[in-house]
């Protein structure tokens, strides 16, 4: 009735379910959604030196931009250094789990240094923000991930 079980039937049952585990792996790997994180990866790659130049003149500030987060909106305070300059931010609002999501917003921050963003656009989940902006004829840059719950 039961065949006697050696060595060679051991073999089959762990090959076989090597095979069946690999293929399984192939068709995980063929359901994942992978995005890039720009659509122009490669060139903004190329610009990064640029971008370093800039974090370092926004760490050389005294104080950093803070930030402040609500339900679907977003305090930014800016350094007490740049009061009273011309403060324009470009800020984008990455969504790592879904790039339908992502967004950007410009703002100019009012006489004490804050720039409340507000978004219906917002989503319950993390994003990255990275802010480009530029005070007194310098450019600067910081980045930062928040929770909107």
């Amino acid at each position: 009735m039961f065949k006697k079980f050696n060595w060679g039937w051991g073999l089959a049952i762990v090959y076989s379910g090597f095979v069946a585990f690999m293929l399984f792996m192939v068709w995980q790997s063929t359901v994942l959604k992978t995005e890039l994180v720009t659509a122009d990866y490669y060139g903004q790659e190329l610009k990064y030196q640029e971008q370093l130049n800039k974090m370092k003149r926004s760490n050389s500030l005294g104080d950093t931009i803070s930030w402040t987060v609500s339900t679907r909106q977003v305090l930014l305070t800016f350094p007490k250094e740049v009061k009273g300059k011309n403060v324009k931010a470009d800020v984008l609002f990455y969504k790592p789990d879904n790039s339908l999501r992502d967004f950007n917003v410009s703002c100019h921050p009012d006489s004490t240094g804050n720039c409340l963003i507000a978004s219906d656009k917002f989503h319950h989940g993390v994003y990255k923000m990275e802010i480009d902006w530029s005070a007194g004829g310098q450019t600067y840059y910081s980045e930062g991930v928040i929770n909107i719950n």
